[in-house]
């Protein structure tokens, strides 16, 4: 109350400040009524972000620690005898715990609101806590697209060493989610010195975890090291054994004990997930009967995802093929074939959609820095007013320095925008190939499903036609594939043909797959040629543009720069 009486007596002088000429009337009797506006704002919010409940400050500490405890705290808080920033803070941590609790949010949660509401009170780290929490639990429903908006939003504000590093770490999921996995890397990277300098055990495991699970083999077993360490630290024995899992499988590791783990999170944790890891064991391990069982869990699991479905059909048919029906086994694997096959497409165009996303984020943080300045300045201009002699050359100095900021923003605005799209090229020509190496396996995998069969006659004529074409049997696939590799390399076919005009639309076919990095047994199944015709078009192509005998076709492509961005 007294700061509030001292902020009232100082606007009061203010504006009975008297300007020494009359040139400059018009320009202090403005800024004495900004002044004061600034002045008597800044006094408000300066008395809302003080807590003064003992109990609602040990809420706040405890969300991380113990969430059960910080519940039992925040239900012994009378909020009527809060102030308006202590009930701000109270629903923001009642929000926190219903999230951690894997409970659905009520409207009247207004996130958005709170988070607007702490940035004007300058509490920046409950701004970014309230964005974590609306982010995180988008993420939860499902909807990760509004998930990494407000994840941004918290990324750019300042925070607590906990919430910066679980808002990497659930960008990192969300990546990992859209197949997006060198983004989903370097958000765990991200995450990680917030999570040690927070030193909580629990969000430590899990980050090591997923680096573990993300990284390269040479330190992928040192992450998972550390995993251990932490849940072991906390006695969380599902949380080890999720762990443990994650390792196995990262090592490609199929032995009993990863069978005996899936078995334990399966029944015991009742994370229904695992039964895939047990059909797959048992399938290989011929114990048709024992896969069955878990196959029926997976039939009878409700919460399984759209990829559930696929694995549930893929396995589902290498069953079948174990009990002898090789012609069920065939029909359920070639319907796979199609599903999955659109479906990949469609992860395709949903990866291209969060990099778009992305660079929009990125330009609204440019926005978000043009706003911090423009305050800036503000706060520039309630100093000067003090000494109302020097307003003209206090504003002159803010006007010049205005313009150099907006000059910075401009500049690194369209360094960003130069290195999104260029991200959004690799994703694109990474999805391209995955694509493509999907369109390979399972077509080997349709292929060794007929060769099963003893007599060709017994083959039907559907699949017969399947294997006499190829993945590409038509020219309107050929040029929808051409389309989308001149999407992501820049139109260098075009650039190629007309530097090499004898260059035919087969040449480009194969050189397209050859910069992809396929090699040439895939060429030949994708193209339905022998290795012999691949090594004929490798030399035409090398004579048509100009190379010896014993130059290499490979190296050329390598070292020419017809194809960078």
């Amino acid at each position: 109350m007294q700061e509030w009486k001292k902020c009232c007596k100082f606007a009061v002088a203010i504006a009975n400040l008297e300007p020494r000429t009359k040139n400059l009337d018009k320009f202090v009797m403005k800024t004495k009524i900004i002044t004061i506006i600034i002045l008597l704002v800044f006094c408000s919010c300066s008395n809302k972000t003080i807590i003064e409940s003992d109990e609602l400050k040990d809420a706040i500490s405890q969300v991380w620690l113990d969430a059960d405890l910080a519940q039992k705290t925040l239900g012994k808080i009378n909020t009527s005898s809060l102030s308006e920033y202590e009930l701000q803070r109270y629903r923001l941590t009642e929000a926190h715990l219903m999230l951690k609790r894997e409970l659905r949010l009520p409207i009247e949660s207004n996130l958005d609101d709170m988070a607007k509401y702490f940035a004007n009170c300058e509490d920046k780290a409950s701004a970014s806590e309230a964005y974590y929490i609306q982010g995180a639990y988008l993420n939860y429903i499902g909807e990760n697209t509004q998930a990494m908006q407000y994840l941004k939003k918290a990324e750019s504000y300042p925070a607590a060493s906990i919430i910066r590093g679980m808002t990497y770490y659930k960008m990192g999921r969300i990546s990992e989610s859209e197949q997006l996995y060198d983004i989903a890397l370097e958000n765990y990277q991200k995450a990680l010195p917030y999570l040690e300098e927070a030193g909580l055990p629990l969000y430590l495991a899990s980050v090591y975890r997923e680096l573990g699970r993300n990284t390269h083999e040479e330190s992928r077993n040192q992450y998972f090291g550390k995993a251990l360490a932490a849940a072991q630290l906390i006695g969380d024995t599902i949380l080890q054994m999720d762990i443990r899992y994650a390792q196995l499988s990262a090592n490609q590791d199929n032995s009993p004990e990863l069978a005996s783990i899936c078995q334990y999170m399966c029944h015991t944790a009742g994370q229904k997930r695992y039964a895939y890891d047990l059909v797959k064991y048992y399938i290989r391990t011929n114990k048709a009967d024992s896969a069955r069982i878990y196959l029926d869990i997976l039939a009878a699991d409700t919460t399984a995802q759209i990829w559930s479905e696929q694995q549930y059909t893929l396995w589902h048919s290498q069953y079948l093929h174990l009990k002898g029906k090789y012609e069920d086994a065939y029909e359920s694997l070639y319907e796979l074939y199609d599903t999955y096959y659109r479906e990949s497409e469609e992860k395709g165009r949903a990866s291209a959609f969060v990099a778009a996303q992305h660079y929009d984020n990125e330009v609204e943080k440019a926005k978000n820095l043009q706003l911090l300045l423009d305050r800036q300045r503000l706060y520039i201009i309630l100093g000067s007013v003090l000494v109302s002699v020097l307003c003209l050359v206090i504003l002159a100095i803010l006007f010049i320095s205005h313009q150099r900021a907006k000059h910075l923003v401009e500049k690194t605005k369209n360094e960003e925008e130069i290195a999104n799209l260029q991200n959004e090229l690799r994703i694109r020509r990474e999805s391209l190939k995955r694509i493509i190496n999907q369109r390979i396996e399972l077509s080997k995998n349709l292929q060794e499903a007929i060769l099963i069969r003893k007599k060709e006659e017994s083959i039907p004529q559907w699949a017969k036609d399947y294997i006499d074409q190829n993945i590409f049997s038509t020219e309107e696939q050929w040029q929808g594939f051409l389309k989308e590799f001149e999407g992501a390399y820049g139109n260098i076919l075009t650039r190629l043909q007309s530097a090499y005009p004898r260059l035919t639309s087969t040449d480009l076919q194969v050189i397209a797959l050859y910069i992809l990095g396929i090699d040439n047994s895939d060429i030949c199944l994708l193209m339905g040629a022998t290795q012999r015709t691949i090594w004929s078009r490798r030399m035409r192509i090398k004579s048509r543009i100009g190379l010896g005998e014993k130059e290499s076709l490979d190296k050329w492509l390598e070292e020419s720069l017809v194809f960078s961005v």
